[in-house]
């Protein structure tokens, strides 16, 4: 009797083992798990994305080039024989895993000007989640403009008021990863099924929340942010121009702001005070936050309060590409063969 029920509990042990194994490799293989994209901590511009990845998650495609962007490797530029423009957002930019490199913004800007203008186009996508205007100053600081002919800058209402983001998170988020989970499994809890738990676990999700929150004590007011924000503004801006390269801003609303919400009265006067810098520095503004709240089905366009999906980058992308146009003629030649 007890034989068999060691041998029973053997083959359990190896039938329980070998679905752990088949379901870490469909994990692997199915989803991309296991490998996500990883970023590294940078003491002047907060975190950027390590250099040269090529990853596939969830089924998207994934390419980090060796400046850190989500882009193709840069093409070689002896004389002007193609149009670059470099594009500086956060997350709204960067897409996400759960959109395909082909279906971000800078993308989808590059396909439509590429059928436009006469000679090849290269969209550059520099950009990370939680980024704010501190970090994109920052970047660019370090970095440069990679002699674009244009630059695009992305500020979303968020980041308004959105302090410089810091490496301090990463390695220790599991959104913010520095290197690969021992186990897909493994990066499944953590990062996916833990978080949707922690709501119906009250205790043990505050004490969680608090041992682990990366926000410093001291965080300026929401005021001060968006004076700090507006004061990098204004330095990032003044840097582009200097080199006497355009730019365009792309402002992105969150959903409540155009889908049946009435906006509140400090995101409109932060809104207005953004403007208004804008406007003295003569830098055109994409303002989507008016421009889509006269436009119906636009919640189709969100894949949460925030972020947009594959059908929202497009329409993004088309009235840039349109309001472009009208600001800089010469930016290509689109007469076309």
């Amino acid at each position: 009797m007890k034989s068999r029920w060691a041998r029973y509990t053997a083959y359990t042990g190896i039938g329980l083992f070998l679905l752990a194994i088949l379901f870490e490799v469909s994990l692997r293989a199915g989803l991309g798990l296991g490998t996500p994209p990883l970023l590294q901590a940078d003491s002047t511009i907060g975190y950027v994305f390590q250099a040269n990845q090529n990853t596939y998650r969830f089924t998207n495609r994934v390419h980090i080039n060796g400046y850190h962007q989500r882009s193709e490797n840069l093409m070689t530029r002896p004389d002007s024989t193609f149009t670059r423009i470099l594009f500086l957002g956060d997350s709204v930019t960067w897409g996400g895993v759960l959109t395909d490199q082909s279906q971000t913004i800078p993308e989808e800007t590059e396909e439509i000007l590429d059928r436009q203008c006469k000679t090849p186009v290269e969209v550059l996508n520099a950009s990370a989640g939680s980024w704010g205007i501190g970090n994109l100053k920052a970047y660019v600081d370090r970095y440069g403009l990679f002699e674009s002919d244009a630059v695009i800058l992305q500020i979303g209402t968020h980041d308004l008021v959105q302090a410089k983001s810091t490496g301090e998170i990463v390695g220790r988020h599991p959104s913010y990863p520095n290197e690969n989970p021992t186990l897909a499994i493994g990066e499944l809890g953590r990062r996916y099924l833990w978080p949707r738990l922690q709501p119906y676990l009250p205790e043990w999700g505050s004490k969680a929340q608090s041992s682990n929150s990366d926000t410093p004590s001291n965080t300026p007011e929401p005021e001060a942010r968006l004076k700090q924000n507006l004061d990098s503004l204004r330095a990032l801006v003044g840097d582009i121009q200097a080199a006497e390269t355009p730019v365009v801003i792309v402002h992105t609303p969150n959903r409540g702001e155009v889908v049946g919400k009435i906006e509140g009265p400090e995101p409109s006067t932060r809104r207005h005070q953004f403007l208004q810098v804008a406007d003295s520095m003569h830098v055109p503004v994409l303002n989507l936050a008016q421009g889509w709240a006269r436009r119906s089905g636009v919640k189709k366009f969100y894949r949460d309060h925030v972020h947009l999906n594959e059908r929202g980058n497009a329409a993004v992308a088309d009235t840039l590409t349109e309001f472009m146009s009208g600001c800089y003629h010469r930016l290509c030649d689109s007469s076309g063969p």
